[in-house]
């Protein structure tokens, strides 16, 4: 799975190197997310869920000294829907709703959440 979020993560940077703003904050949200799959999926946990808020919650919650990403989790959340529905926003395209700011912080992001998923990962095998 964490190859997959590092996949994610690589697309995004790809595609702020193109200012696809809103493609790369959609691609942010999905490595984290899957990330934070991963680091549960070593706890023997599968989860459905999209939300990067309840993903690291659930892991908070098994002890993971994660609280300090809670609003990095929050605003990431804040792109997966809105960054790929034409009709979320009242006239125009949705990518025109993105910024270069919101891109990078968005990987920023991304980046930080993977970091804590490999140690995660890393660590349980460790133990195991």
């Amino acid at each position: 799975m964490l190859v997959d979020a590092e996949d994610f993560l690589g697309a995004a940077k790809d595609l702020l190197k193109t200012g696809r703003w809103s493609k790369v904050c959609f691609d942010a949200q999905q490595a984290a997310e899957i990330a934070l799959k991963a680091a549960l999926n070593s706890y023997g946990l599968e989860r459905r869920s999209h939300s990067v808020t309840a993903l690291l919650e659930e892991l908070i919650s098994l002890g993971e000294d994660l609280k300090h990403l809670r609003d990095v989790a929050r605003i990431l959340d804040l792109y997966y829907i809105p960054t790929r529905y034409a009709d979320v926003f009242p006239s125009g395209p949705a990518s025109s709703y993105f910024t270069r700011v919101q891109a990078e912080e968005a990987v920023k992001f991304a980046e930080a959440i993977l970091k804590e998923a490999r140690r995660i990962v890393g660590r349980r095998e460790v133990e195991e």
